[in-house]
């Protein structure tokens, strides 16, 4: 199993389902993670949280460090063999996101 592209395509599902745009790089085995909010002309307005994602594919287990603004905010373990731990990630990065947003568009 590849823990990388489970978390990667949940964390991406929950992102765009609330309207926003989600990058990943990977460098050195280290994931670094941008959620991303568009203006209307497709231009970055802002980034809510940002974060690096640590995996140990061998243990099934890794860390998520998240940013705002203002430094560092939350860090989360997980072990892909407890449900509950990847269910907290995506809590906690909905609960950041906050509901979906409004799609903006061309005014008739």
């Amino acid at each position: 199993m590849n823990i990388k592209k489970l978390l990667l395509s949940q964390i991406e599902k929950v992102v765009f389902d609330l309207r926003y745009d989600f990058l990943y790089e990977d460098e050195c085995g280290e994931l670094l993670c941008q959620v991303i909010q568009r203006d209307s002309s497709g231009s970055i307005e802002s980034t809510p949280i940002s974060f690096h994602l640590r995996i140990n594919e061998e243990k099934g287990t890794g860390q998520l460090i998240y940013y705002q603004a203002q430094g560092e905010v939350n860090r989360q373990s997980f072990d892909i063999e407890n449900p509950d731990t990847i269910l907290a990630i995506l809590t906690f990065i909905t609960g950041v996101l906050g509901p979906p947003q409004k799609m903006v568009g061309p005014e008739s």
